[in-house]
Order: structure tokens, then C-alpha cells, then sequence
């Protein structure tokens, strides 16, 4: 019986057991923050079942909404513009859809899918190590570091920095299943993706499941693919430079032909979506102005290095284990770690975006490390990772309980059992209605009500700063009757919504004619004449 054999059965076997047990330990973790902060939604709210980066995260479920609204074609909510619709977003519509075909919440299914995602990402992560490594420790170790690692973030906090474990959640497999559903799965697809290279398939999957993978990448997060195509093309080209096939880890040899198969049928698969892509967020005038403001700059050095942490120095170990080894699944690891690296320079404006799964590449390699390092460097290693992971989950129940006491940041995880009822009401009347709110509300009522908000995002909001200065000036009673006028023809104007946020602006002199039209408690929406 080969090796490959063996681990195959023991993975059936007993291993399958050890696999479940862990990931589901892992995803329990994953949603221990929201039941926490779900048991503490102070009396007279609701929690909106978002942790994360709630400012994005109540995008998603306004794109959530336009599919349990029946849309195909996805629309800026946060922008009182009116424009042209795109086939972009595909995920979100369809779990909006999903919603509204199952009778369920957009949350509900939002954190279903992001339980689902994550499992579907360890199991990604166990398959590529299970190929990476004959040995069955030497396999835990590596899924026990890619799945459940995190940087230093609590010392970068001490030290007064801001590390990516924090706020970069696309960087690592944990992160990533706690933020939200769409980035474990592109992790996951990464995986598969360079796996079908690596260890190219037979048949009709050579070429259909690399494609499939390349073709959902492109729909769900397309800009991972520019590393990915990068790092298989050095990987292909090291194939031929070397002039031998790629080692396995397992005693088998696969040919160079297959893994062409695979970069090709991926790459034709995902690039007529990427082409798509890019006519349609530079000849859609309101996806043009959204473009030139989405930008995120790639983090600091310090941040970086700190984000990491231990990881660095033993993906270090790594990296000079696999090149003096000439492993081919462990030299993609190494390319895949510094085209990365190298990329997130580039004069574009995603570049933090391109760290997606970096931490995933990085952790494989410091398992790697770690298997020729003392044994005593692993547990300590391990309880590192961990935590990080304890800090992680930390942050979020505290800032969780915070907002449940009342501070500033409750808007953007609790809402008032009044302010739901009004976005319901809104939600049956509004009807793609433009809605002039404080930001704050903006950002949650498209999500919640439907409706278009006047402004609601830094990036989706066309002319945010300008938008969110009047929203502001108009709420302070600082706005002039002309200015109002203005604002209220020309981006069709026809609710304003007045609650906690909007009082705690001022709204106290608010324009003549507004006609109150719903009101519970201390909301009150007001239908612009």
C-alpha cells in the first residue's frame, strides 16, 4: 500500500473525527462574540447581529436586500443617484434571494453561510495539508496553525500600533470566518485553486473544478486572482526552469501537462468576469466615482510585521526548508508569500485587499518550520496563535458590552425597538424611497428598510464627504431653506427619518412642510412634500 494510500484512509478513518472536532471548535469560537453580544442587547433594542466592521457589514446586508427584493442587478443603496444596475455582488443577491425563498432573515441566512463558509475553509485547509505533508502530526500541526492563527495585536496595543490581526480579517482563516461569509470562501477557492495545480486531478476535474474555482473567485472576491495569477504563472514557469516534475510530498509524480490544465481552464473561466469587471467600474459613471473613492492602503510595516507575529519568523524557517528542499507545493507557499508581499506596494488602490489569505501561506510555512525546530518551540508557537485569537474575541465582547451600555458605538450594533419599527414601516411603504438620515442611520437602513439612503458609506456613497456634510449640517439646523431646497429636488428627496442619532445631532428646527407620517416612540418619519 503507498503512502498516499495511508493517509488517505487514516483521514477516513480515525483523522475525520480529529478534523470535525477541531473545526467545530473553531466555529463555535467564531460565533461566541455575536452570542455574547446577542444575551447583552440592553432592553428596548435589537441586536443587529454584526461585530465586525458593522460600517461594511450593513453594506452587505443592503446588497442582501436588493436580492430578497428580486434584483439580479446590483445598485448602490447608499447613494440618492440614480444609475444603472451591474452583475456584480452576485453572492450577496443570491443570498438575498435565498432569504426571501426560505422565509428566513437576512441575518440568519448571512450567519449560516458564513458557518458554512468557514467549515468549508478548514476543510479546504486540512485537504491542502493532507497532501502538503505524509506525516499525520506534521499535518495537524500545519492545520492547527493555518486555521486558528493570529499576530501579536494585543502588544501591538500596548505599544500604542494597530497590527492586522485586529482589522485586516481577509489576511487570516480565523479572522475571516468571524468577519462575515464571502472571505473563508475565497480563502477556501484560493486553496482548491492551487491545489488542482499542485496536485493536478484526472479526467473531466482537471479542468472543471479549477475552472468552477476560478470562475466563483472571480464573482465572489476578484481581487485575489491578480496574486493568484501571478503566483501560478512563477510556479509554472519554476516547473519548467527545474526541468523535473513537482515533488508531492506522497511518492507520486504528476505531470507538468495537468498543471497547464488547470492555470488555464482557471484563467478562462474567471477572466471574462474580471473583463466584465472592469468595463463596468469605468463606464458606469456611479460605480466610477464609488471606485475612486474605495480605497485601502496597505497597512504600515510595523502593523504588518507585528499582525503576524510569530508566524514571520518561522515562515521564515520555512521558506528555507522548501527552497533547499526544491518541494514544489512548499516553493508556491514561498511564492505565494512574497508576490504577496511584493504586490501590496503596487500603485493601486485595493492594495490591502491582495493580503487576502497571506496568513493561511504564512502559517503552512511556519508549520513547516516548527517540524525542524526543538519540539518545545510548537506548543508555545500554538498558545500564541491562540492567543491572539482570545485577544480577537476580546476586543469584540468588550466593545460589544460597551454598546450595550450606551456608548458611542451602540448605533452601529443596536438599534431601539423603535428605530426597527420605523425601518419596517419603511420596508413596506418605502419603496426604493431616498432617505435622509444622520450617517450613522444611513449606514444601517438599507439593510433594514430598502430604502436608498442619502448618505450611508465613506465609499458607496458618491461624494461621500459632501453628502455626509449636509446630512449633518441639516440635522444641526445649520442648513439654509435654499441649500434644503436644493438637496430635496435634486436627489428626490422623500422621507426623513428622525431618531436617537438624528437628536443627538440636534434636530430640533426642522424645514417647514415635513409632514410626520409614522412615529413610535422616539422616532418619528417625516414624508417630504
Amino acid at each position: 500500500m503507498t503512502a498516499h494510500a495511508d493517509i488517505r484512509i487514516g483521514y477516513k478513518g480515525h483523522e475525520r473525527y480529529w478534523v470535525w472536532a477541531c473545526s467545530l471548535v473553531i466555529i463555535a469560537l467564531s460565533c461566541l462574540p455575536y452570542l455574547i453580544a446577542w444575551v447583552a442587547t440592553p432592553v428596548g433594542y435589537q441586536f443587529t447581529g454584526l461585530l465586525v466592521n458593522p460600517l461594511d457589514g450593513h453594506s452587505y446586508l443592503a446588497k442582501m436586500r436588493q436580492g430578497w427584493e428580486g434584483a439580479w442587478l446590483f445598485h448602490l443603496s447608499y447613494t440618492p443617484e440614480p444609475h444603472a444596475g451591474a452583475a456584480i455582488f452576485l453572492f450577496y443577491l443570491a443570498l438575498g434571494h435565498i432569504a426571501r425563498w426560505t422565509g428566513l432573515s437576512l441575518i440568519a441566512v448571512y450567519h449560516a453561510t458564513r458557518v458554512v463558509a468557514g467549515l468549508a475553509l478548514l476543510g479546504a485547509i486540512y485537504a491542502f495539508v493532507g497532501r502538503l505533508t505524509p506525516g499525520r502530526a506534521e499535518q495537524q500541526r500545519l492545520f492547527l496553525m493555518a486555521a486558528s492563527s493570529a499576530g501579536l495585536g494585543w502588544l501591538g496595543v500596548m505599544m500604542g500600533l494597530f497590527p492586522i490581526d485586529l482589522w485586516v480579517p481577509e489576511a487570516f482563516a480565523f479572522f475571516s470566518m468571524l468577519a462575515n461569509p464571502h472571505f473563508p470562501l475565497a480563502i477556501a477557492l484560493m486553496l482548491l485553486l492551487l491545489q488542482s495545480v499542485l496536485w493536478p486531478m484526472s479526467g473531466m476535474r482537471s479542468w472543471l473544478l479549477p475552472g468552477l474555482a476560478g470562475m466563483v473567485l472571480a464573482i465572489l472576491a476578484p481581487f485575489a486572482l491578480p496574486v493568484l495569477y501571478v503566483v501560478l504563472v512563477v510556479h509554472l514557469l519554476l516547473q519548467i526552469g527545474l526541468r523535473r516534475p513537482p515533488n508531492t510530498g506522497v511518492n507520486s509524480h504528476t505531470p507538468l501537462r495537468g498543471a497547464w490544465v488547470a492555470v488555464l481552464s482557471a484563467m478562462v473561466a474567471s477572466l471574462p468576469w474580471l473583463a466584465y469587471d472592469a468595463f463596468v467600474y469605468t463606464t458606469n459613471p456611479a460605480l466610477v466615482a464609488w471606485s475612486q473613492q474605495n480605497v485601502t492602503p496597505t497597512p504600515a510595516p510595523a502593523d504588518l510585521v507585528l499582525g503576524f507575529g510569530f508566524l514571520v519568523p518561522l515562515a521564515v524557517v520555512g521558506m528555507w526548508i522548501a527552497l533547499r528542499r526544491r518541494d514544489y507545493p512548499g516553493l508556491m507557499l514561498v511564492v505565494w508569500s512574497g508576490i504577496t508581499l511584493a504586490l501590496i506596494y503596487a500603485p493601486i488602490a485595493l492594495q490591502r485587499r491582495l493580503l487576502t489569505g497571506l496568513g493561511v501561506a504564512l502559517a503552512m510555512l511556519a508549520g513547516i518550520g516548527l517540524s525542524h525546530l526543538p519540539r518545545s518551540i510548537t506548543p508555545l508557537a500554538v498558545a500564541f496563535g491562540w492567543l491572539g485569537i482570545a485577544f480577537q474575541i476580546f476586543v469584540l465582547t468588550a466593545g460589544a458590552l460597551g454598546a450595550a451600555q450606551g456608548q458611542e458605538q451602540a448605533a452601529a450594533l443596536y438599534i431601539s425597538t423603535d428605530e426597527a419599527a420605523a425601518m419596517h414601516w419603511l420596508l413596506a411603504h418605502g419603496e426604493d424611497a431616498v432617505v435622509l438620515a444622520a450617517p450613522r442611520t444611513g449606514n444601517v437602513l438599507p439593510g433594514q428598510a430598502g430604502v436608498r439612503s442619502f448618505y450611508g458609506h465613506p465609499f458607496e456613497t458618491i461624494d461621500a464627504t459632501t453628502k455626509a456634510a449636509y446630512a449633518e449640517a441639516f440635522f444641526r439646523g445649520e442648513m439654509s431653506e435654499e441649500t434644503w431646497h436644493m438637496l430635496r429636488e435634486r436627489y428626490a428627496i422623500r422621507f426623513v427619518f428622525v431618531g436617537p442619532q438624528e437628536r443627538q445631532l440636534g434636530a430640533q428646527h426642522l424645514p417647514d412642510g415635513l409632514v410626520p407620517i409614522f412615529q413610535q416612540g422616539a422616532v418619528t418619519v417625516y414624508r417630504v412634500p
